[in-house]
């Protein structure tokens, strides 16, 4: 018998606060294999909190896999336990500070590591970061301050004036040297640009420049080498990741993040997963820190998180039925910035759910009586591509409510490009929206860029607009309303794919100054249904009894035109007390698993959620059981809000 050596993960252990030396951060990350955790315990471990420098050349490339760095370590700190509508009540005690000017060049750690050229990386010799990943698979990291001048002087630049601060860079090989591509990094539970004990802004030495870096988080994609001797031209690879809660989270609440920085994320690519974290706003959840008004709006950018080729995107909260309430962002406003979110291009797939925009944890707006709002949400979804995107509920009967954006004295979207197929949809279903319009208040709230006739090409794709009232049949009408009855028309349907219609009924915006929208989505119908008593299609009459409507609410409809491909359940087998379901769907989105023990059932138990495609779910309870594969209704065009129609 062969006695074989096992290597094993260990704690590198951080016991001092110098950049450089025994004991150093700079000593743990310079030891690190893969698998190893860097922990924290610099004495006094009583309370104070410990201010690391970042070394004049920063601290050193990362480059292996596993690898977790947790500031939660240290004696004294703690992560949030508030849910994300409450104040963050983590206490952080290690801050990397780079607020000498120093950082890691990031193009310059690279090629010295790998010791040949790389004409195509994502990043630049002036984007300096305090700490860089490079083939880095699954890296950790969690529980730590970060504050830097936002523009660093590094010798390691030639143009030093010039450089970016970046908190954490990704960066992934050359898919044409290896396949280490930086995939499913993890940030979680740290402050940028905050002071630890305070909880205010941090501030640098000259007493009016922010202390914090202009990233929080860059993860850009590399591109084949070409020069390297023996291989061949190929698409290049992005990073993928998670900012916040991650899926399945056995602690969503100690990975709420709060970034208080010009740029928050910035990424190329697909998947990620931005969910849990304050974006400008400080950790008592209700006070903004606007970019546009500290410094003198000196330190400004374009948005909170933006994407170049964005796809397989989570905003929010994923819908699964675990951790949904605690996945959401709140994002303050960014009045000098072009939006909330920005995609510079866009490819598809992409979830905005349970989040607040323009307002505070109590859903307080940060900026009141605004006729025409400054703050933008989305800024370029990309119509000429095979964008799909959901903003809002997909009502598939898990986490429902929770899937409802807030939106508050903002505009919501602009689209750029002309739609030329069926390809591209933008569904917006479940959403409380106040004050949100366009920034001359003429056009529908679904979006303010489509063409100057509010939206109508885009639009045109979905619904017939050569009959009838033309044009105008693109926003419903509600013919007569009341305590127990709804009726309208809506436009008919061009064809399939899109042949699903489904109306959506709201309390509108009390404001009479404002556009019709939903302040609360109130309802759900589907036209030609069993509860739509019109047989012809674009016209229903449904029963509102139950509703709880009174005389002189106003209230206001949209309809989704939907391609809905329902899952159908491809095999059901029974070994012992397990049962075995296997489901395909087609479509898009999340869908749900139920069951029932009633043969001619009444009502269903939700046993499972999953994405779109083939899956098999294994239930493990004793009886025997009846199971159906439920399919999100979500996947279409949404139409602009109706005029508001007051209860009689």
């Amino acid at each position: 018998m062969a006695l074989v050596p096992i290597t094993r993960a260990v704690d590198l252990v951080v016991t001092n606060d110098a950049a450089t030396g025994a004991g150093s951060l700079t000593a743990a990350i310079n030891a690190l294999t893969n698998g190893d955790h860097i922990t924290f315990h610099i004495p006094p471990e009583a309370g104070e909190v410990h201010y690391i420098q970042v070394p004049p050349d920063g601290f050193p490339l990362i480059t292996w896999n596993n690898v977790i760095i947790d500031g939660y370590t240290q004696g004294g700190a703690t992560s949030n336990t508030a849910s994300i509508h409450a104040a963050n009540n983590a206490v952080l005690k290690i801050v990397l500070t780079g607020t000498n000017g120093n950082g890691l060049s990031m193009y310059s750690a690279v090629t010295n590591f790998a010791g040949f050229d790389y004409p195509n990386l994502g990043f630049g010799d002036g984007e300096l970061a305090i700490l860089g990943f490079f083939r880095s698979t699954n890296a950790w990291v969690k529980g730590l301050c970060i504050q830097s001048a936002p523009h660093t002087t590094s010798s390691q630049s030639p143009d030093p004036a010039n450089n970016d601060a970046k908190a954490f860079c990704f960066a992934p090989d050359a898919p044409d040297i290896s396949s280490n591509a930086c995939q499913d990094f993890h940030v979680s539970g740290c402050w940028f640009g905050l002071d630890p004990v305070t909880g205010q802004v941090a501030i640098m030495p000259d007493g009016h420049t922010v202390a914090t870096p202009h990233m929080c988080v860059a993860a850009y994609g590399t591109g084949t080498n070409g020069t390297v001797a023996g291989y061949t031209n190929s698409t290049g690879v992005d990073p993928s990741g998670t900012i916040g809660v991650a899926p399945g989270s056995s602690a969503p609440r100690a990975e709420f993040n709060v970034c208080i920085t010009p740029y928050g994320f910035d990424a190329t690519g697909g998947p990620y997963r931005v969910s849990g974290n304050f974006w400008g706003v400080l950790p008592d959840g209700v006070t903004s820190a606007d970019m546009s008004d500290l410094d003198s709006g000196n330190e400004v950018s374009d948005a909170y998180c933006e994407w170049g080729s964005g796809h397989d995107l989570i905003i929010g909260t994923d819908g699964d039925g675990v951790n949904d309430a605690d996945e959401g962002n709140i994002f303050g406003k960014y009045s000098a910035g072009d939006a909330d979110l920005e995609f510079y291009s866009s490819q598809g797939n992409m979830v905005f759910a349970g989040n607040t925009f323009g307002a505070d944890i109590n859903g307080k707006s940060f900026e009141t009586g605004l006729l025409y709002p400054a703050n933008k949400v989305v800024h370029k979804f990309n119509t000429d591509s095979t964008c799909q995107v959901r903003f809002g509920s997909d009502f598939n009967g898990i986490s429902d409510a929770l899937e409802r954006n807030l939106v508050v004295d903002s505009v919501l979207f602009d689209l750029t490009g002309t739609p030329t197929t069926n390809s591209h949809w933008i569904s917006m279903r479940g959403n409380s929206l106040t004050n949100t319009s366009s920034p001359d208040g003429t056009r529908p709230p679904i979006g303010d860029g489509q063409s100057s006739t509010g939206g109508m090409d885009q639009y045109s794709l979905f619904i017939d607009t050569s009959t009838g009232a033309g044009p105008l049949a693109i926003i419903p009408f509600i013919g007569t309303a009341s305590a127990t009855t709804l009726s309208g028309t809506c436009g008919l349907p061009v064809g399939t794919p899109y042949t699903n219609l489904f109306v959506d009924l709201y309390e509108a915006d009390p404001d009479p100054t404002h556009p019709p929208q939903g302040k609360r989505w109130i309802a759900s119908f589907q036209d030609n249904s069993a509860a739509d008593s019109n047989p012809g299609v674009g016209a229903f009459t449904f029963s509102t009894a139950s509703l709880g409507l009174t005389s002189g609410m106003n209230v206001t409809i949209a309809v989704t035109y939907t391609s809905d491909t329902q899952p159908t359940i491809a095999s059901v087998s029974r070994t012992g007390n397990q049962s075995t379901v296997t489901i395909n769907n087609p479509g898009n989105g999340t869908y749900g698993i139920q069951k029932s023990a009633s043969a001619s059932p009444t009502s269903w138990a939700f046993i499972a959620a999953a994405p779109y495609g083939t899956a098999t779910f294994t239930d493990n309870n004793n009886p025997r059981s009846v199971y159906r594969a439920q399919s999100p209704t979500a996947t279409g065009q949404t139409s602009p809000f109706s005029d508001v129609y007051t209860i009689p």
